[in-house]
């Protein structure tokens, strides 16, 4: 009770919720039910730390919704809860390359890249990373245990895994001043998830 309902405002997937209405279903008790399906898996870890409790909530936020969606639309459901996350992922990756293109950010986005991976994607937040070159012109780690994998598998939504790996892709494969490479994810059965970003040819 009293809880805040994190779907109402949700740019990720108000489309989600568009198709229910348009299929003549009630977007608003389905959110509803999603929401109340969130609360339940966020409660499974009750002490993760601040960096991990970002990740966890973001899985559990797509695992809810698509698990309830799911029993109302379940030829849809997958499609419809990807393609949101993967539409605003591309929105994510439109603000990255605006922010690269202002005077002097090139020269600082790679070196910082570092400090994000370190923070936001060490052991600290779950992952298992081996760190390579991080300088003016590429930044490359490689991700060997992914918390994402992990969540996914335990709340029953392992189909849903690989479209974080894919939300990279949208998020920096469009940058006009640098280019992004992978060749292997965990979640799509590799022996880990290479992540490259490299400075363009001028």
């Amino acid at each position: 009770m009293g809880r805040k309902n994190i779907y109402i405002k949700s740019a990720s997937y108000s489309s989600v919720f568009e198709n229910i209405s348009a299929a003549g279903g009630s977007a608003e008790q389905i959110q509803r039910r999603a929401n109340d399906e969130y609360y339940k898996m966020l409660a499974l870890h009750p002490d993760l730390g601040k960096v991990a409790l970002v990740h966890w909530k973001q899985c559990c936020e797509r695992a809810a919704l698509y698990k309830t969606v799911m029993k109302y639309y379940p030829e849809q459901a997958f499609g419809w809860v990807h393609t949101a996350a993967m539409a605003y992922s591309r929105k994510s990756g439109e603000f990255i390359n605006k922010a690269v293109n202002l005077p002097g950010v090139a020269n600082i986005f790679l070196p910082a890249m570092k400090k994000m991976a370190a923070k936001g994607f060490g052991e600290e937040a779950g992952f298992k990373n081996r760190f390579g070159v991080f300088n003016k012109r590429e930044a490359h780690f490689d991700i060997l245990s992914c918390p994402y994998c992990r969540y996914m598998e335990e709340l029953g939504c392992p189909e849903l895994k690989a479209g974080f790996c894919e939300s990279d892709e949208h998020m920096y494969g469009n940058l006009d001043k640098f280019s992004f490479e992978r060749t292997q994810t965990l979640a799509g059965g590799g022996e880990y998830c290479d992540f490259c970003i490299r400075a363009r040819e001028k």
